[in-house]
């Protein structure tokens, strides 16, 4: 039995059962405690799950996704680094697309601050922001929009963006993972993402130290797949150093912000 399978077992298990401790799974699965720790915490990221003293139980109200208003008031001041980093590379002129999500909110608004940029973005929080400035150049992409994330996605949104060359792409994700890379709850965002990266001559993942050893639902990108990720300075250096080694190159908020 793989990893996958082990964890949607141990799903089916807390359904039935209610609750589950680290002894009884090592008796059902055979593996290792850290091994079903590791299990139980990414089942908890996902929803699934409510992690307790010595086991988990099932989560009665599963919420994979936390609505946009209610991410805008978490972790605001290092959602602001990060997005002084990302601009801080972007140079006059150039052409940016942003994907949904909070941080990339707060990059949008720095973007503001440079002459003559380009925006391409299918979220709708993010066209609100700079539509009103003469210094950017706004393209919306259409799509199905979601409610959480006032996100175009789906095949018009991916069909549109690969029509387009931009210099960069800053995708927010929900989850940053050694082993499962970055991943985002919803699947047609994850796949708009992914057109997203794939269409730029610089992909960058953003996301705070808070998504650090969380597994969303979909995939986003391996790490290796991104010329950066940028975090905020609360980011643990251990963790960053893992992250380099698994050949992501991170750029935290407190080190040199210099061109890459």
């Amino acid at each position: 039995m793989n990893a996958s399978e082990r964890r949607r077992t141990i799903t089916e298990l807390a359904k039935k059962n209610k609750e589950l401790t680290i002894e009884q799974l090592q008796l059902q699965f055979g593996v290792s405690d850290v091994t079903l720790r590791r299990d139980l915490d990414i089942l908890e990221s996902q929803g699934y799950l409510r992690r307790v003293r010595g086991g988990a139980v099932l989560n009665s109200s599963p919420q994979l996704e936390i609505r946009l208003q209610e991410k805008l008031g978490q972790n605001n001041a290092l959602k602001r680094e990060i997005a002084k980093v990302a601009a801080s590379l972007v140079e006059d002129g150039q052409v940016v697309m942003l994907s949904g999500g909070t941080t990339t909110q707060y990059i949008a608004r720095e973007l503001c601050q440079k002459k003559d940029i380009t925006i391409v973005t299918p979220a709708i929080n993010i066209a609100t922001e700079v539509v009103g400035y003469d210094t950017v150049n706004l393209v919306v992409i259409g799509g199905i929009v979601r409610r959480n994330s006032y996100v175009a996605s789906g095949h018009m949104a991916d069909e549109a963006l690969i029509t387009m060359n931009a210099d960069y792409a800053f995708v927010g994700v929900d989850g940053v993972d050694i082993l499962a890379g970055f991943t985002t709850p919803n699947l047609m965002e994850s796949r708009t993402d992914r057109t997203m990266l794939h269409t730029v001559t610089q992909p960058v993942i953003v996301a705070d130290h808070s998504k650090f050893e969380k597994v969303a639902f979909s995939p986003v990108a391996r790490l290796d797949e991104v010329a950066l990720l940028i975090t905020d300075s609360e980011a643990p250096e251990n963790y960053i150093e893992q992250l380099q080694e698994a050949g992501c190159k991170v750029l935290s908020a407190h080190r040199n912000s210099s061109k890459f």
